[in-house]
């Protein structure tokens, strides 16, 4: 008796002990955090190599990789923030005065260069004049607002900008990166490419630039920085021919992180097991393009039953494996000024088919509609992407249903832009992309883009024109969101095109990488919008790949 009474309670003392130690367990994980520790070296695959690294020499959408050191070693007057909307940088605040005209922001003091020298307000105005000189080999649109702004020094930490008229999307150009005129004034605007600068420039960013070559760039975190110094000691991108030999780098080990888009080659590759993948939307989207100058795509009924005839969530699933968020008008996701209310038109091929009727197209012995002798046979322009082409093949095999011919032709991507710019089209499927963190769409829809601008498809209406023009004009985020919503269901009423979808940017990284602003992993899509490619390193001063777990809360 006495022996089965201890083991009974030893028993029972191993099961109060397991269930002592199940409980700190949960406890410890489920009450404690990472608390990030500075250290560690990170190495990220990149397809390329920079061209230029001085930001006044290069156009950020024709070379990514330089864009992506641009980010990790400048800062600008703002960011984008979280929202979208600007948020301190090099500045620490901003006024605007009643006019709406001039604006007035103010440096944060003590901040330095890389090499030492104090961030002035004569780096700001170098910068900006550099900008609206002829020698900006950048964004020409970008370069073009900036010729009729004033720019002036307004005090010992103040700088101000005058503008001709109110425009509220200012603020998302005070985020070019700004120079070091110490550095650079002295020197002719012609021979910027040839000065070291160009290879190893100095800024106030989160990261310096200690050694680029052929293969890499090699950063080192600035324990200075302005905001939170960067946990992450060095990060280095590796340049790769392509983004399979990147991938192929990742399998092996040889580097912890590739960012690639979720349209592109590598949507669809399974990971290594070791690393999570991490997705954010992109600032970029493609659209269907009608042109509206001539022909039978001029009738606002031909285009709805296009539109009624095309299923796009059958589109993104079957072609596109739903790795893109489906877009129904010109306003991105992410941009505050969504409207989830603005419906497009639900995929009705039997009503598209009654529309068609009643306009007088009928179908002939070939099965293609006409009317006087005018058939709905059309040239669907795009480039050679192969992802563009099987969208384009989905596109034509479900408007045939409806009698609708649909005959792809495939260019190269400089010629199609080409096309589109000249309005040599009749349907084109095509990307914009870098449109930023504003919801302002002035420059694709309003009819003064319409000849020389990005207004491809020649649309002009005058409510659209109005709703475009006061919603730049205004700065109350509450009323431009009003007048933006207007114009999405003004917009979907006309049907001047089909907005298709927006791509994710999906970053693969090792386990390890951790942030404080945490995107979350696994496939889970962050509700963010990121701005380029080179947005994924907006917070890079939170990342880390060394911790610890420290218990935060009350354990009860």
């Amino acid at each position: 008796m006495a022996r089965r009474i201890r083991w009974q309670i030893l028993i029972a003392a191993i099961s109060s002990l397991t269930v002592l130690l199940l409980m700190s367990y949960l406890a410890l994980t489920r009450a404690s955090v990472a608390r990030p520790l500075t250290g560690g070296d990170y190495v990220e695959g990149v397809v390329g190599a920079p061209l230029h690294l001085n930001p006044l020499l290069v156009d950020p959408a024709a070379d990514p990789v330089a864009a992506d050191l641009h980010r990790l070693i400048f800062e600008g007057l703002t960011r984008p923030g979280p929202d979208g909307l600007p948020m301190p940088a090099l500045a620490e605040s901003w006024t605007v005065d009643d006019s709406g005209t001039v604006y007035t922001f103010t440096l944060r003091s003590g901040v330095a260069w890389h090499d030492g020298a104090p961030v002035t307000v004569d780096d700001v105005l170098f910068t900006m004049r550099a900008v609206q000189g002829p020698a900006f080999a950048g964004d020409q649109n970008v370069a073009a607002f900036w010729r009729t702004v004033l720019v002036d020094r307004a005090g010992e930490r103040s700088v101000s900008f005058r503008l001709d008229s109110p425009f509220a999307p200012f603020l998302r150009l005070t985020g070019f990166p700004i120079l070091p005129a110490h550095l650079l004034r002295d020197t002719p605007p012609e021979q910027w490419e040839a000065m070291a600068f160009n290879r190893l420039p100095v800024g106030a960013g989160p990261y310096r630039l200690i050694e680029r070559d052929d293969q890499h760039a090699l950063l080192r975190a600035n324990s200075s920085y302005f905001g939170s110094p960067p946990f992450i000691e060095t990060i280095e991108l590796r340049f790769f021919r392509t983004e399979q030999d990147a991938l192929a780098a990742l399998t092996r080990g040889d580097i912890q992180g590739l960012a690639f888009l979720s349209t592109g080659a590598l949507a669809d590759v399974n990971l290594p097991r070791n690393v999570v993948r991490r997705q954010a939307l992109l600032d970029a989207c493609t659209v269907l393009t009608f042109n509206l100058r001539d022909g039978p795509l001029t009738e606002i009924g031909v285009r709805r039953a296009l539109a009624m005839a095309l299923d796009k969530d059958a589109l993104i699933a079957g072609v596109l494996n739903g790795q893109v968020a489906r877009l129904d008008t010109p306003i991105l996701h992410g941009w505050w000024a969504e409207a989830p209310d603005v419906q497009w038109y639900e995929p009705d091929p039997a009503r598209a088919v009654s529309a068609l009727d009643a306009l007088g197209y009928v179908a002939g012995a070939d099965g293609i509609r006409a009317r006087n002798g005018q058939r709905l046979a059309f040239t669907l322009l795009t480039d050679s992407s192969p992802k563009r082409r099987a969208v384009a093949e989905e596109i034509a095999r479900q408007w045939s249903a409806i009698g609708v011919r649909i005959v792809i032709e495939q260019v190269e991507s400089g010629d199609l832009q080409r096309r589109l710019e000249t309005h040599d089209f009749t349907m084109a499927l095509h990307g914009w992309q870098r449109l930023g963190s504003d919801p302002d769409v002035f420059e694709l829809w309003h009819s003064s883009q319409a000849e020389r601008g990005r207004n491809y498809t020649g649309l002009t209406d005058a409510d659209i024109d109005e709703l475009l023009y006061n919603a730049r004009k205004i700065y109350d985020i509450a009323d431009r969101a009003a007048l933006y919503n207007e114009f999405q269901q003004r917009w979907v009423d006309l049907a001047p095109g089909i907005m298709l979808y927006q791509p994710f940017l999906i970053h693969a990284t090792v386990a390890d990488l951790g942030s404080i602003i945490a995107v979350a992993p696994d496939e889970a899509v962050s509700p963010r919008l990121i701005m380029g490619r080179e947005g994924r390193f907006a917070d890079v001063n939170r990342w880390y790949l060394r911790s610890d777990r420290e218990i935060r809360g009350d354990l009860r």
